[in-house]
């Protein structure tokens, strides 16, 4: 399967939504087992990402600043294979596989893999129904409207996506052994998503309707907790989605969009 092609009917179906529907996305939805990696060339990564926060105490009369620093990523993707890559996540957890990955194709991507695990596979509310002891069976989605800071708590997000234990933790990971030891920052050339299967299922969601023509957004940020907005788990570096027309994404076609030169 390259670019995720097998979605494409149930991707229509979830984009034909309106505000009052619901689906049901159902195990059988999906083709027949899941590749450990497979080829995606619509997502561009760029790891060149860092946000600041300083502060120079209660007095300006001070030589010195204490700075903190929240890495992260942005992520560059157009809204009808945003559909196609949440439908991916929702393959994987009703594959009954614990991880599987992407091979990000796009010559512009500055990060080659990006791998999904799910973790601590118990299942334990209503809306994701399983099959046995661990098998997941079926999602209801119904669209929501999307906040920039879609995670993070009630007060800053506006709807109740996802419980804080089910946050997702995002992370930068190095495929040659011996740059593991020195986390060379500009080397990375993996993302890897860590997701119980709840936090799974609300990623899915916000990507469906993120893309949505009537109620989506352009922009989603997800910071860690105390470096930001908390939208993901304490130890996750920082996520930034961006759609076409966004700030972040100034053009409108991702075959258009060049990356600044690494700082």
């Amino acid at each position: 399967m390259t670019d995720l092609s097998a979605y494409g009917a149930l991707a229509d179906r979830v984009a034909r939504l309106g505000e009052e529907d619901d689906l049901t996305i159902t195990a059988s939805d999906f083709p027949d087992g899941l590749p450990e990696v497979q080829r995606f060339g619509r997502l561009i990564l760029d790891t060149d990402y860092r946000r600041f926060i300083g502060s120079a105490g209660p007095g300006a009369d001070r030589p010195f600043e204490i700075l903190d620093r929240s890495q992260g990523f942005n992520a560059y993707i157009e809204a009808g294979p945003l559909r196609h890559l949440g439908l991916w996540l929702l393959h994987i957890l009703f594959s009954g596989r614990e991880w599987a990955g992407l091979d990000l194709t796009h010559p512009t991507s500055r990060v080659r893999w990006l791998y999904v695990q799910i973790s601590s596979p118990e299942p334990y509310r209503s809306f994701l129904k399983t099959e046995g002891s661990q098998r997941y069976v079926s999602y209801a989605h119904w669209p929501r409207a999307v906040s920039r800071h879609a995670f993070a708590d009630l007060a800053m997000a506006g709807t109740d996506r996802v419980a804080p234990e089910d946050r997702p933790l995002f992370a930068l990971g190095w495929s040659k052994p011996d740059e593991s030891w020195t986390l060379p920052i500009r080397d990375a050339d993996q993302i890897i998503w860590d997701l119980t299967p709840e936090g799974l299922c609300a990623l899915a969601s916000l990507f469906f309707d993120m893309g949505h023509a009537s109620f989506g957004l352009n922009e989603v940020n997800m910071e860690p907790p105390y470096l930001g907005f908390a939208a993901t788990q304490p130890r996750s570096i920082e996520a930034r989605f961006w759609l076409p027309g966004s700030m972040g994404f100034y053009c409108d076609r991702l075959d258009d969009l060049t990356l600044p030169p690494r700082r």
